[in-house]
């Protein structure tokens, strides 16, 4: 009978291999192996957080999600980044750009661990709570 290794052990591993210098392609297929063989298949995209998480909590990397009202320019980009691997205290990181008018304006920050949060919409909101 084997042994049903759990999400955070997954990730620990995956992050021992790749920071090992494991390439990514082979830590992904054994990740698809434990996964298929537990029949644990829908639990890829929390293994994924799982693994940032992991990354980021080792100094490594962090992946961001920018959220803004307008695509930021190239040197807004570099300071978002810039601004992350300080306050996650990283080496490395990884910015996805997403685009939501309903924020109006400012920009919102999301890695596996945190959120700032600088949007015009969320400052009404916190104006709104203390009215």
């Amino acid at each position: 009978m084997s042994q049903r290794l759990s999400r955070r052990s997954l990730a620990r591993y995956a992050a021992d291999q790749l920071l090992a210098g494991s390439s990514a392609k082979s830590v992904a297929r054994h990740l698809a192996a434990a996964l298929i063989t537990s029949r644990s298949e829908k639990a890829a995209p929390l293994l994924l957080d799982d693994i940032n998480y992991e990354l980021q909590s080792r100094g490594h990397l962090a992946s961001a999600t920018v959220t803004s009202a307008y695509p930021l320019s190239a040197s807004l980009k570099n300071e978002v980044t810039g601004l992350v691997k300080k306050l996650a205290a990283v080496r490395q990181v990884i910015l996805a750009e997403q685009i939501d008018k309903a924020v109006i304006g400012g920009v919102r920050i999301q890695t596996a661990d945190r959120t700032w949060d600088k949007t015009v919409t969320a400052e009404l909101n916190r104006l709104k709570e203390n009215i």
